[in-house]
């Protein structure tokens, strides 16, 4: 009798969502009809998580395919073992979990202080669900706006985790992350200083956006997402940012999407 073959581990480097998927089924749902997906599938967990944290390389996008009789990913070589980089909410990088909601932020402003704004994009169960922009400042930074957003994601989170959902939260500024789950913890304890003594910038942003961080950090995950890379959710945000800086929309309001996504990503870049 033929051994049994093992479970396989895919990973999805350009895609709607990108991390590592358990089943052929769920990676499709990421891949089929993306432009230029980028995706392979693994015999471990290990295997997939050091490829992921490397990322895709020079290798020509995979293109599925139903006589190849491993749910059209291309078989990879091993890759040298690695331990995947921590995110910063300590969830690995690969994303080997599966969360039930999973939230993309971030900020435009143009020119650089000038017209800002802010963009979220929200999936529910691996599915598109809502588009938000907004919060115009016609004297914003690129930080300020990101901070916003970070904001508003963690205003949803809140939501989320209410009912019961899994949450994870993508923003592209390392700045914004490292401010509100690393040094702002610091700063309140110097009374919103920094070492050297000086006033923070932004604290009407920073001091709120921290302690709704402080009451959900247990129960959400901060993820770093690369921007401009090709990921869906992190492009979506984007578009919404600038949308919401050339609409000079001042509240935070919904987009309707009654448009295909490829419609919205032809809309200006942040």
């Amino acid at each position: 009798m033929a051994a049994s073959k093992g479970p396989k581990f895919y990973v999805v480097w350009v895609g709607r969502q990108t991390g590592i998927f358990t089943s052929w089924e769920e990676c499709s749902r990421q891949v089929k009809g993306y432009p230029k997906a980028r995706f392979k599938s693994f015999p471990s967990r290990e295997e997939a998580e050091a490829a992921f944290s490397k990322g895709p390389g020079r290798a020509a996008p995979a293109r599925p395919s139903e006589s190849s009789g491993n749910g059209g990913v291309t078989p990879a070589k091993k890759p040298a073992r690695r331990k995947a980089p921590a995110s910063p909410g300590g969830t690995p990088a690969a994303g080997g979990k599966r969360y039930d909601t999973e939230i993309y932020c971030d900020g435009a402003c143009e020119p650089n202080p000038g017209d800002a704004g802010s963009g979220m994009a929200i999936y529910r169960d691996g599915k598109l669900a809502e588009l938000w922009y907004g919060l115009y400042n016609p004297a914003g930074t690129n930080n300020t706006a990101e901070l916003n957003a970070l904001r508003q994601a963690l205003l949803v989170a809140q939501q989320e985790i209410a009912r019961g959902a899994s949450v994870r939260i993508h923003c592209d500024s390392t700045y914004t992350i490292n401010a509100i789950t690393k040094w702002a913890g610091g700063w309140k304890k110097r009374g919103w200083k920094k070492a050297d003594g000086q006033a923070i910038k932004n604290p009407e942003i920073i001091q709120p956006t921290y302690t709704l961080y402080e009451s959900l950090k247990s129960q959400v995950t901060i993820a770093h997402v690369k921007g401009h890379a090709g990921v869906e959710g992190n492009e979506l945000a984007d578009r919404m940012a600038m949308y919401g800086a050339d609409r000079q929309e001042r509240d935070f309001v919904r987009y309707p999407v009654d448009e295909s996504v490829a419609d919205i990503l032809r809309l200006k870049r942040g």
